[in-house]
């Protein structure tokens, strides 16, 4: 009787680790949807990426610290064609560039 209730473990555990997996990589990188809160590490084309570390023409990016094609990189250090790059040290084709020290074609950089 325990051999069995020990195997039904092993089995409910390998599939547990399975989905954790599968979840984990879910919730690291998101492409596509209107709510990726839970994406921690990208985010390619969705409308709410507010803890990505990376962002990808996504929306809402306000933690994220290289934007390419996206708005609201409040703490971006790199933004490439995105909007409201505040912190951003690098903008290339991007808005409100205030702290940049390389600026290629964007707007708010010190001294243009």
């Amino acid at each position: 009787m325990a051999f069995k209730t020990c195997g039904f473990s092993k089995k409910w555990l390998v599939i547990a680790v399975i989905v954790m997996c599968l979840c984990t990589e879910c919730y690291c990188r998101c492409t596509g949807g209107a709510d990726c809160t839970s994406c921690t590490q990208a985010c390619t084309s969705c409308r709410n990426c507010p803890n990505a570390k990376t962002c990808t023409n996504s929306q809402h990016c306000v933690r994220a610290r290289t934007c390419t094609g996206s708005t609201d990189c409040n703490r971006a250090m790199t933004c490439t064609n995105s909007k409201d790059c505040f912190e951003a040290k690098t903008c290339t084709d991007s808005t409100n560039c205030y702290k940049a020290t390389t600026c290629t074609n964007s707007t708010g950089c010190p001294g243009h």
